[in-house]
């Protein structure tokens, strides 16, 4: 936070030169997104917003995301912040932002730091009570915002007096407790001028106690230096918190064998000479759930105990042999220190503790399983994962995976050192990968270092945000994006009805979904379009990936055609696991 702090005051120290003074409301919002490191705003035009949109138009350095529909730009936002560490949407009031709760939702649960701005009716037709399109008829203008406090951790509705004070108090919310926030922005006030002096954020976080933080750094300290086999457990709040720098830090001083969650892959490169795997439960391979569940001390940091992230809660390790760092507390075994957050105590572990001579054998190398093994000509999971894995682990990229078939498939290979992984473990809303990508894929190509966005989705998740490739086509990304077809929700079936036809999907040709998205304009003016292969033979995948990672400047949309029922164990057994406990047992 510290860093993010003086990025800040440069940000903030440059904009002055494109705003002129006074303010609007709507231009001091923007710049302190700008500030921030968010470029970009994504949402779908409607009445009350348009006003704000003309500011975001005729600003430098923010642009309009041109999503196709408000859940999606929720979802791009997401994948966005996930890269850049903050994202935002802007809807119209009643009927855009209600269509983008569930995306806000997912921000929540995932802890993932979204400004949702809501252009709302004028300040005098709400104080008239008037009956207007896209309310409920019933005068209530506060009815969607008390809605949206269920899901965002600040609100605000701005008016001229409060803007620059509510915008600064929510924004610091938003950063500091990596949580979505809500912004409610009349059309009457969006251009209205205000003369307040805009000095950098604070974003310090309130420092730990420093008594209590002295004691858990103790405590700590008697443990692992009588530990025989210590091990760190990284999880998701890691990279929420962006302690990624703090955390590296202290393996490197350590030494000690690290492990990854599903939702803390990528802090830590999986090539690291100190990486042992990924643990997830008792879907973990047996080699490393064994090397894992034996150390005697797990130092774990940023758990997020969700189904799907301990393997359906099978995470073995129990509290007398756990210690837990987490954003605002630590636990050591059953001791717990209020208000110790991880990032600074990662600091002073990493000063005191000390580094001992650990040896490690071969690291477990054992890939993707399949849940029917190989074919000849079928392009299977055990396959398939496992050839992409190669490309993935040769160079960074940011991987966007599905939840399910696309998840558990890539959740297994090894990536790259500077990679970054998305998938929504907690949430799972289907066809969020998608959406996120797009997201992801404008985030990664503003990093100083970009990267190239590789989507990974399923048949039936794709249908859902489909629509978003036309919104790629339009920022001229350059994905790859490669879509599962096994002819509907397989994971889906693996929980209940395996032959129900609820659980097919209407067959597209997915790999012509440039054909239809793209009109000739787009084919002049784009880097490349590139593949647009249907693969339905494994002699033929390892040509299609090579081109496709090797084409760099090109968009490629690749369906990779497999048997309805062929699975990843570990979704397979995840599966199982929901259908036994979702399954009525009582009398009829």
């Amino acid at each position: 936070m510290a860093d993010l702090a003086e990025t800040m005051k440069e940000a903030v120290t440059g904009l002055g030169k494109h705003i002129p003074l006074p303010y609007t409301v709507g231009n001091y919002l923007l710049a302190r997104l700008k500030e921030l490191g968010c470029d970009m705003v994504f949402g779908v035009p409607g009445d009350f917003n348009m006003e704000f949109l003309d500011q975001i138009e005729d600003f430098d350095g923010v642009n309009w995301g041109y999503n196709t529909n408000e859940l999606n730009a929720g979802y791009a936002a997401d994948g966005y912040a996930r890269i850049k560490g903050l994202g935002a949407l802007c809807t119209t009031f009643g009927v855009g932002e209600l269509s983008a709760v569930n995306a806000n939702a997912g921000s929540l649960a995932e802890l993932v730091p979204v400004v949702h701005i809501v252009g709302t009716p004028s300040t005098v037709s709400q104080a008239d009570g008037a009956v207007l399109h896209h309310t409920l008829g019933n005068g209530d203008f506060n009815v969607f915002m008390r809605m949206f406090k269920e899901v965002t951790c600040a609100q605000a509705s701005l008016v001229p007096e409060n803007a620059a004070k509510e915008i600064d108090r929510v924004l610091r919310e938003c950063v500091i407790r990596r949580r979505p926030v809500y912004i409610a922005l009349p059309t009457d006030v969006a251009a209205k001028r205000i003369t307040t002096e805009m000095k950098p954020l604070d974003l310090r976080p309130t420092p730990n106690p420093q008594k209590a933080e002295d004691e858990a750094v103790e405590h700590i300290m008697k443990v692992l230096e009588k530990a025989e086999r210590p091990a760190i457990m990284i999880d998701g709040c890691s990279q929420r918190f962006h302690v990624e720098k703090e955390v590296r830090e202290f393996i490197d001083k350590s030494g000690y064998p690290v492990f990854a969650a599903p939702m803390g892959k990528s802090t830590v490169s999986e090539f690291h000479r100190q990486f042992r795997g990924s643990y997830v439960g008792t879907l973990t391979p047996a080699p490393v759930r064994e090397e894992f569940e034996s150390r005697d001390v797990v130092v774990m940091i940023g758990a997020i105990k969700s189904d799907f992230n301990t393997g359906g809660f099978t995470f073995q390790v129990p509290p007398e042999r756990l210690i837990e760092l987490h954003s605002y507390h630590t636990k050591v075994f059953h001791a717990t220190y209020e208000d110790v957050g991880f990032a600074g105590i990662l600091k002073r572990l990493s000063e005191c503790v000390t580094h001992r001579p650990w040896t490690f054998g071969p690291a477990y190398e054992g890939g993707t399983q399949g849940q029917q093994g190989d074919d000849a000509q079928e392009i299977r999971h055990e396959y398939f994962w496992n050839a992409l894995g190669k490309y993935l682990g040769a160079e960074p990229h940011i991987v966007v995976a599905e939840t399910g078939t696309s998840s558990f498939g890539t959740s297994t290979q090894k990536l790259a050192d500077g990679s970054r992984y998305i998938s929504q473990v907690l949430w799972g809303s289907i066809g969020y990968a998608t959406a996120a990508s797009l997201g992801a894929a404008i985030a990664g190509r503003e990093l100083d270092k970009p990267l190239r966005t590789v989507l990974v989705t399923g048949d039936g998740s794709f249908q859902l945000t489909a629509n978003e490739m036309s919104t790629f086509l339009r920022h001229k990304l350059t994905p790859i994006i490669i879509i599962i077809n096994n002819d509907g929700y397989t994971i889906e079936r693996y929980i209940h009805g395996p032959d129900r036809s609820y659980n097919r999907t209407a067959m597209w040709k997915y790999a012509k979904s440039l054909e239809y998205f793209a009109v000739e304009q787009d084919r002049e003016t784009y880097p490349i379009f590139g593949l647009q292969t249907r693969v339905e033979h494994k002699g033929d995948v390892e040509g299609v990936l090579q081109q496709a990672f090797a084409m760099k400047d090109a968009i490629h949309v690749l369906e990779i055609v497999m048997p309805k029922m062929d699975a990843p164990q570990g979704m397979v057994k995840t599966a199982e696991k929901t259908a036994a406990e979702n399954k009525y047992n009582g009398d009829s």
